[in-house]
C-alpha cells in the first residue's frame, strides 16, 4: 500500500501528493497518495473509483464519500473493495461535499471524522495477516489526520451468513459495541458485561459460539482501549 494505484481513470503513484476535493471531509486538502492508499486500505495496482452516497446504504453504511476498488490479486474474485469517509453527529452521519460542507456542519453542531468499512473481502490466496496489517495501517493514517472512528458492520454469528466471522474477527483488533442484557442472560459470568470487549476478556471462546453481527466501532483516540487491544494482537502475531 505505497499509493500506486489508478484514481478514476489516472494513474498514481507514490510520490504525489494529491489535491482532495472533499477537504471538509478529510481535514486535508492535500494527502499523499501513500497515506490515502493506506487509510483506505488501497493495494497497490488496485482501480479506485470515488463516489459520494448521500443516503444511509443497504448494509447501513452512512452517508459519506466512498472509494470502491477490484485487485485480481488480493480482492476475493467477484468483490469489490468499498471504503469512506463521513462525519459524525449527535444523531446522524451527513454527506459532506466541499460545496455542502458549511450548511451541514451547521446542522449537526459539531461532527467529526470517520472512516467507515463497507466492505471489505480478500482472496484466500492473499499473504497471511495482509488484513491486519492493512487495518492497523489504515487506523495509524486515520488518527494522525484527527479522524474520530473506524467504524463497521462485523458479520456473521448466530442467525447470519455463516461464511462471515468478522463478529469475531474485529473485537480481537480492538473493534467494540454494545451487548444487551438478554445476550448474556444465560452464561453467569457474563451477567454483567455490556460490550464485546467486556465479554472476550472473559470468554472469548463463548462469543465465537454465541456472538452476532452488529455495528462496531475503533476508538481512535490516542490511549484507548482499541488502540490497546489492537498493538496487543499486533505483538501476539509478530508483527511489532
Amino acid at each position: 500500500m505505497t499509493g500506486n494505484f489508478r484514481l478514476d481513470g489516472v494513474e498514481i503513484s507514490s510520490d504525489q501528493e494529491l489535491e482532495f476535493p472533499t477537504d471538509e471531509v478529510l481535514g486535508v486538502d492535500h494527502i499523499e497518495a501513500s497515506d490515502l492508499a493506506q487509510l483506505l486500505m488501497v493495494f497497490n495496482g488496485s482501480r479506485v473509483h470515488e463516489q459520494p452516497q448521500h443516503d444511509t446504504g443497504q448494509d447501513d453504511s452512512p452517508p459519506g464519500v466512498y472509494f470502491t476498488y477490484v485487485n485480481s490479486e488480493v480482492v476475493w474474485p467477484g468483490h469489490k473493495n468499498r471504503i469512506g469517509v463521513y462525519r459524525t453527529g449527535d444523531e446522524n452521519a451527513l454527506f459532506l461535499a466541499a460545496d455542502e460542507a458549511l450548511e451541514a456542519v451547521g446542522a449537526a453542531g459539531d461532527p467529526q471524522r470517520a472512516v467507515h468499512v463497507d466492505h471489505f473481502y480478500l482472496h484466500d490466496d492473499a499473504p497471511n495477516l495482509l488484513g491486519t496489517v492493512a487495518f492497523a495501517l489504515s487506523a495509524i493514517v486515520a488518527h494522525r489526520l484527527g479522524f474520530s472512528t473506524i467504524s463497521l458492520i462485523a458479520g456473521g454469528g448466530v442467525g447470519y451468513n455463516p461464511r462471515m466471522f468478522g463478529y469475531k474477527f474485529w473485537p480481537q483488533l480492538g473493534f467494540d459495541a454494545d451487548v444487551e442484557e438478554i445476550e448474556v442472560r444465560g452464561k453467569a459470568e457474563l451477567r454483567h458485561c455490556r460490550s464485546v470487549q467486556q465479554i472476550i476478556a472473559i470468554d472469548l471462546e463463548w462469543w465465537k459460539v454465541n456472538g452476532t453481527q452488529r455495528w462496531m466501532e475503533f476508538d481512535l483516540r490516542a490511549e484507548s482501549p482499541s488502540w490497546g487491544k489492537l498493538l496487543e494482537y499486533l505483538h501476539g502475531k509478530g508483527l511489532i
